[in-house]
């Protein structure tokens, strides 16, 4: 007996060991140093364009209306940072997901009076209602993740398979139900982000044509991978022979560039380079933070909001970025692109505070995600609620909220991190739908939090995207030029 418990004892610490080992291996290497290393790339290529050049726009476009597959592939991205083999049950299919339509934002179980699956049908496939399943004890109430701030729960039938990881059909449902229902998320029901961005984008490629003359471009969301690898092989078909990848972002990341857009773009320009057998230039265009304009619009706003308030109140600013988990990722691109764009951007947003006769002043810098109890349990990072509070508790009259990682209204910005950023508020409800008629002008959010007056100040709109639209310009520009002359240049040579 003693020889047999010897022997398994020893079996379990050669299968611990062995487990463990495996566990190392295949979690060896950071998704941000993996190869092909596009960030490296990126710091490394020749910026020289050779023959015809062809404009590859790719980045993450929130659909102005409900499109399945974007909510799909964007449930799966953070999967990149789940290690081997959690990542395997993270993504499993453990049924249908099913949300109240009218309560779709709940953290304690509750009795629904309805409940619709991720296509929007609240009938199972045998014809009985999903509600009446839930009172007969078929479906049951799936709690929120304890590791992830302010997540809500969901209703789950785990009789049959939802045909998606259940994280991707809660997103999707969430998506359709509240981001993309009138009356719901929103009064429109609608997304702004593609319309803002396609200002930006094709204004942009408008004054590039207009300098160089016809240049062939697609602009497609990196979500799709489907449609975006339709476009690239349509652009690669016109005789390109330099694909210039770009992305309006102002600070480019491994999450949505180099392991994103920008991977999945060299994916599709070596799929058909092996099947027409030429060889594809590819040059990365530089960031939009590169350039001081992008910086200027975020001046522009805060000045034009500071116009208003009394002169001698005391004023704060939170200028914000989007935030990320950074000790767990501390070889994200974005650690090392984003200082000059983000302390220029704050040393310009202080010259224009200080500008002011006001009492007293003071500017931080916080994060919108990923800095809450969970995340942040050390309180390394300051989360934007808490540069709010923190304001508040200093007895401000107003705490500004500068967002400088967006160029126009999402669903992070119009729900995601307004709940984070506005927790606490006594007249913040997340099931007040958002009245934003005219996409044109900012969108602006304002509490009155125990006597400051808390303001969202909105992302670039209008007027206001044109310091943006000037920056992207820049960027093509600065490759573009290094490849052709201006027209006016070429004419004149010809006739001469």
């Amino acid at each position: 007996m003693k020889k047999f418990l010897k022997s398994i004892a020893i079996l379990i610490v050669v299968v611990v060991m062995g487990g463990f080992g495996t566990f190392k291996y295949m979690n060896r290497t950071p998704p941000q140093l993996k190869e092909p290393n596009y960030f490296a790339y990126y710091k490394s290529q020749d910026p020289v364009p050779e023959g015809k050049v062809g404009i590859f726009i790719s980045h993450l476009i929130m659909p102005e209306t409900m499109r399945t597959i974007d909510f799909f592939t964007l449930a799966q991205k953070p999967m990149q940072y789940i290690p081997w083999p959690i990542r395997n049950i993270v993504v499993a299919d453990r049924g249908v997901v099913l949300l109240d339509p009218d309560r779709f934002y709940e953290f304690e179980e509750f009795t629904p009076n309805r409940l619709v699956d991720p296509e929007g049908d609240d009938r199972d496939l045998d014809g009985v209602p999903y509600a009446d399943k839930y009172l007969t004890g078929e479906i049951e109430w799936v709690p929120p993740r304890a590791n992830f701030h302010l997540d809500h729960g969901y209703f789950l039938l785990p009789t049959r398979k939802g045909g998606m990881p259940s994280l991707a059909g809660k997103l999707i449902n969430k998506a359709r139900h509240y981001y993309y229902t009138p009356g719901k998320g929103s009064v429109q029901g609608t997304i702004p982000h593609e319309s803002g961005m396609r200002v930006i984008v094709e204004t942009a490629m408008e004054q590039m044509r207009d300098k160089y003359g016809p240049i062939p471009y697609r602009w497609i969301t990196a979500e799709d991978f489907g449609r975006a690898r339709t476009e690239m092989y349509s652009l690669l078909d016109e005789g390109v022979d330099t694909v210039m990848l770009s992305a309006p972002a102002p600070v480019y990341s491994h999450h949505e560039e180099f392991n994103g857009g920008f991977k999945h773009a060299m994916h599709y320009i070596h799929e058909w380079e092996h099947r027409n057998n030429k060889k594809i230039k590819v040059i990365m265009t530089p960031q939009l933070g590169d350039f001081e304009a992008t910086q200027q619009t975020w001046a522009n706003m805060l000045r034009d909001r500071l116009n208003t308030i009394p002169a001698g109140s005391s004023v704060k600013v939170v200028m914000s970025v989007h935030g990320m988990p950074w000790d767990l990722v501390p070889h994200e691109a974005w650690i090392e692109l984003s200082p000059p764009y983000v302390n220029g951007t704050l040393a310009m947003l202080t010259e224009v505070l200080e500008s002011y006769d006001f009492s007293r002043t003071e500017i931080v810098q916080t994060q919108d995600h990923f800095a809450d109890p969970h995340n942040n349990p050390n309180g390394t990072y300051k989360s934007t609620n808490a540069g709010f509070w923190d304001g508040v508790k200093d007895n401000f009259d107003y705490a500004i909220n500068v967002p400088i990682e967006f160029f126009a209204e999402n669903t992070d910005t119009l729900y995601a991190h307004a709940m984070f950023n506005f927790e606490f508020f006594p007249t913040y409800d997340i099931y007040d739908p958002i009245d934003y008629p005219d996409p044109n002008v900012p969108y602006t959010r304002e509490f009155d939090v125990e006597g400051t007056r808390v303001i969202y100040n909105g992302v670039p709109a209008g007027e206001y995207n044109k310091p943006i639209i000037e920056a992207y310009s820049q960027a093509l520009d600065s490759i573009l030029s290094q490849g052709r002359e201006p027209i006016s240049i070429a004419l004149l040579e010809d006739k001469l």
